[in-house]
């Protein structure tokens, strides 16, 4: 029950074609249903290296989808140019779309987006029937330990990926259900003496008895696997590892002095038959298209080849390990870092327990033993066949990694799921006391209950959802771009007022700009947004490019009236040597365009504008260090001081000469001042003026913080004559200059002077 509730809600709340290649296999669907036969596995069709896939998964949902009218498929396959791939992203719901959304997968679902939720639900029976084959697998393998079958099944039917998997068109939970019946078959069926269908023996049944010694139970056995290699090519290790349980239980371990040997190949000989005779007809098809049998380059070559070293691999192990678990979309939706923490611990203490019960059985046999299960119930005869069962599925996984290096693919291991499920809880149940056994049952249980509930609510769920408006930002803007999309209002982070300290950030940093939007009319196309940040100088200090929503809302798709605030994250890659004071612009531009230049912005009264929609300070990594050579202390009305000054005097008094002043912030200010620097001539008469705002207003003074220090270059226009400089600072608004408290300068007026060398 809980597998399948949480199965729906990972189907429910995930859009259609937003899990990994999902895209790929739904085309496959659709072609087959459609009539057209077998997809060819060649460049530039939508269903890509997916054409190679065995058919039976594909067949089973075209058939129940054939009846509907799916050809706005490509309406629903449309790109998000602005996805980001696998990066984890900043923001939970930040362009995590791969496709467009909008009322054509809505609920209730209709047309394609019918048809994939009908194949997704066709997965989550095949998963249930999985989890169902766990349980049955454990009871068996292990009947005298209830909770330890119970741990395994909940592993299996809880864990976080493999209900994803199962809620996605794909033919892996196929291929998972299929392998583990043929194992749990190949188990039941080889078990010595008398075995039974429910409570029925099968030497005492009447009906069921001629069954017993005939061909039906290999016959079943290659149907089984046949049927799971025409699912998925991986699927001939299910080939290989019920001949091995063959071998293992009726050769190797046999206590039938009968023709033990005779026995065996005449099960591998009409399982071998049966499933020649079914999935025979593909591998010819491959040889006469592809030139191979198992066509496993040309899905490579498809794929995308990335090859990778053991080494690199080796470094990628604990990745692999998150994807085992939880990773959601196509690898980048994913928990905190301490969930998989506590996944790591538990998986590595599960194994322990698990080497230590092998060596326990290797050292003591069934002799007493301090380990809580008894090792009796760790038995070579079934725990060899798990072993090479998980081992097969990790090679081909392993090969998969090497040839394509994406890791994110760990569901190639999942047809082993039951295997890995039951060791890991076979280890788990070997450490613990007895007692506590059905106690850590019912903990795994809630554990990975309630991971899978915040991955739904807290992870899938406001991935897709765009942002609701909850305010508004401050600086009000009534920009209209297009005559469709109006820029109501606009801010940077937390933005300056009054005397608060300001927003702040340096490089590496991560800036959000907020924006307010209203739609006038429905554009007439998808169109992109542009946040920048802008250097005083024009340079630009950070990008980036989204349609709006953060990809979830597409213009294409919104009405009249429509209202949405945007939060658009920044990195801010670029460095600056001195601090500075940026702009934040918001635009609108057609991503298609060559030039992708932006929109014109008009104001209310139909003048364009720069959509500037709020400012932030930039800082240097290392703030810079200045020695000055003339040290001064002017202290101005307890907030500003002059600390510091330098010349640069060229040889020719007619030509034009820098003074550099170091200012110190002692407190916040709420103006932007402006500095006056007078020249004046041997007599004490202004001759010229350098006035203007420190640092060319590049950083203002209302931005300025407690202990920094400021270095304010500025050129003096060319004055024969000039014997001295008078300067202060003033507020441009009133004109007042700002008081003097303290100086060991020469000063008037609220104003120093400083004697030219």
């Amino acid at each position: 029950m809980l597998f399948v509730v949480l199965g729906l809600g990972y189907s429910v709340l995930t859009p259609v074609f937003e899990n990994s290649d999902e895209t790929l296999h739904y085309p496959y669907v659709k072609h087959l249903a459609d009539g057209q036969g077998l997809p060819l596995a060649v460049p530039n069709q939508l269903w890509n290296q997916e054409g190679t896939q065995p058919p039976l998964y594909y067949a089973i949902v075209a058939a129940s989808t054939f009846w509907l009218d799916t050809d706005n498929m490509l309406d629903l396959l449309q790109r998000n140019p602005h996805w980001l791939f696998s990066d984890v992203r900043l923001l939970i719901n930040d362009n995590q779309n791969l496709v467009l959304h909008g009322p054509l997968d809505a609920f209730p679902y209709r047309r394609a987006a019918l048809a994939v939720h009908i194949g997704r639900g066709w997965s989550l029976l095949f998963g249930l029937l999985t989890v169902i084959g766990a349980f049955l697998l454990a009871s068996r393998l292990f009947p005298h330990h209830l909770s330890l079958a119970v741990t395994a099944t909940a592993l299996t039917a809880l864990n976080p990926q493999f209900l994803r998997v199962s809620a996605t068109v794909s033919n892996d939970s196929l291929s998972a259900a299929l392998t583990t019946w043929a194992v749990l078959a190949a188990f039941k069926f080889t078990e010595p003496g008398e075995w039974r269908i429910g409570e029925w023996r099968m030497k005492r049944h009447p009906f069921i008895r001629p069954f017993a010694d005939s061909p039906f139970l290999p016959f079943l056995l290659g149907l089984l696997t046949g049927l799971a290699i025409l699912t998925k090519l991986s699927s001939l290790s299910t080939l290989f590892l019920v001949a091995f349980i063959i071998f293992w239980r009726l050769f190797f371990l046999s206590e039938n002095h009968e023709a033990p040997l005779q026995n065996m190949l005449r099960w591998w000989l009409i399982m071998g038959v049966v499933v020649v005779a079914l999935t025979g007809w593909w591998f010819w098809r491959n040889y006469n298209l592809y030139g191979e049998w198992f066509v496993t380059e040309t899905h490579l070559n498809l794929a995308g080849r990335s090859h990778l070293s053991l080494a690199e691999i080796w470094s990628l192990r604990a990745e692999a390990e998150r994807a085992f678990w939880a990773t959601f979309g196509w690898g980048q939706i994913r928990p905190p870092e301490w969930v998989y923490t506590l996944l790591f611990v538990f998986s590595r203490v599960g194994l322990v327990g698990l080497g230590l019960a092998l060596l326990g059985k290797l050292v003591q046999g069934d002799k007493s033993t301090p380990l809580p299960l008894k090792l009796s119930a760790v038995n070579f005869e079934v725990i060899i066949p798990l072993l090479l069962w998980a081992a097969l599925n990790l090679a081909l996984y392993l090969r998969w990694l090497m040839e394509v290096g994406s890791v994110s693919h760990t569901r190639l291991v999942f047809p082993a799921i039951a295997a890995i499920s039951l060791l890991l809880a076979l280890g788990w149940h070997t450490l613990l006391p007895r007692r506590l056994a059905v106690w850590f049952s019912g903990a795994v249980i809630l554990a990975f209950l309630w991971l899978n509930i915040y991955s739904l609510g807290w992870l899938i769920y406001p991935a897709f959802r765009p942002n609701e408006q909850t305010g508004q930002p401050v600086n009000k803007l009534d920009l209209t771009f297009l005559d469709s999309l109006k820029l109501v209002s606009g801010q940077v982070d937390s933005a300056p007022t009054g005397l608060n300290p300001p927003a702040t950030a340096t490089q590496g940093d991560v800036i959000l700009i907020d924006a307010l939007w209203q739609t006038a009319a429905t554009p007439d196309k998808n169109y992109s947004v542009a946040a920048v940040l802008l250097a005083p100088d024009g340079r630009v200090l950070a990008r980036r490019e989204t349609y709006p929503g953060l990809g979830l809302r597409p213009t294409r798709y919104l009405q009249p009236g429509d209202s949405f605030l945007d939060t658009y994250p920044l990195k801010l890659e670029a460095d600056v040597t001195e601090p500075l004071v940026a702009r934040a612009a918001v635009n609108l531009f057609d991503f298609e365009s060559d030039s992708r230049a932006g929109f014109p912005a008009l104001d209310a009264g139909g003048s364009e504008v720069t959509p500037i929609v709020g400012e932030i300070k930039i800082t240097p990594k290392t703030w810079p260090k200045y020695e000055p050579t003339h040290a001064v202390q002017v202290n101005f009305a307890a907030a500003i001081a002059l600390v510091g000054y330098d010349f640069t005097t060229p040889a020719e008094r007619t030509a034009q000469g820098t003074i550099t002043l170091y200012w110190r912030s002692l407190a916040p200010v709420s103006e932007n001042y402006v500095v006056f620097v007078h020249l004046l001539d041997e007599h004490g008469e202004t001759i010229g003026q350098a006035d203007g705002p420190p640092t060319a207003n590049s950083y203002p003074t209302r931005w300025w913080s407690p202990g920094e220090t400021i270095a304010d270059t500025r050129s003096l226009p060319p004055a024969p004559g000039l014997v001295a400089l008078r300067l202060g600072l003033y507020d441009l608004t009133s004109g007042q200059r700002l008081p003097i408290t303290e100086s060991n300068l020469p000063q008037q007026d609220n104003s120093v002077e400083i004697a030219l060398p």
